[in-house]
């Protein structure tokens, strides 16, 4: 019969051993996602740059040009979301091929002028 230490340093073994192999594939498949990342980043040149203007219509009333690092600066935010450049052939424009923005234009423009403050100190 088996002695009760010899099963429990037998399952530990075996436990230790199921998670170097588990934590190996994890590495490899981290490895392979980082490759299909900067793959796409090479291959999607509808990625933006931080100096892109972009032409924007609010509200349909007031039309005004910033650069993408201004609506990009806090990252993980919406805002830096839609404009990161990954979106910006599936977002609605108007006639002149301007970013329409359903937004009021005087609430808009004072979070366009805080971001531009914050970028400027």
């Amino acid at each position: 019969m088996t002695e009760p230490t010899e099963s429990i340093t037998d399952a530990v073994t075996h436990l230790h051993n199921l998670l170097q192999t588990k934590e190996k594939e994890l590495k490899e498949r981290e490895a392979d996602f980082s490759r299909r990342v900067k793959l796409f980043e090479t291959t999607n040149p509808a990625m933006g740059s931080d100096n892109d203007i972009i032409q924007l219509n609010v509200g349909g009333r007031t039309n005004i040009a910033v650069l993408r690092n201004l609506l990009t600066q806090f990252e993980g935010s919406m805002l830096a979301a839609k404009f990161s450049g990954r979106w910006d052939d599936s977002m609605e424009k108007d006639r002149d091929g301007n970013i329409f923005v359903d937004q009021d234009p005087e609430n808009f423009m004072l979070l366009i002028n805080y971001l531009r403050m914050r970028m400027n100190n």
